[in-house]
């Protein structure tokens, strides 16, 4: 079952977090990006087709913001 916007709102305030602190462990892109893609993909998972660009927007938006632009796809 698909979540709502409210729910992916505090999903996505989760992979905020969760990217700030593997931005530090990671520094490395490839390395980032390798421990990241399993909390996006939940995230993406549990999101509607209709907010997939949605969620995938906001994803970019906290990787751009951490520095960690998402490579594309």
């Amino acid at each position: 079952m698909s979540k709502s916007r409210q729910d992916l709102r505090g999903l996505l305030s989760r992979v905020d977090v969760t990217v700030s602190v593997l931005r530090t462990k990671y520094p490395k892109d490839k390395e980032f990006f390798e421990s990241t893609d399993g909390v996006f993909s939940d995230v993406l998972a549990q999101s509607s087709r209709e907010d997939e660009d949605w969620v995938r927007g906001m994803i970019d938006w906290i990787c751009t913001r951490h520095r960690m632009p998402y490579p594309a796809a």
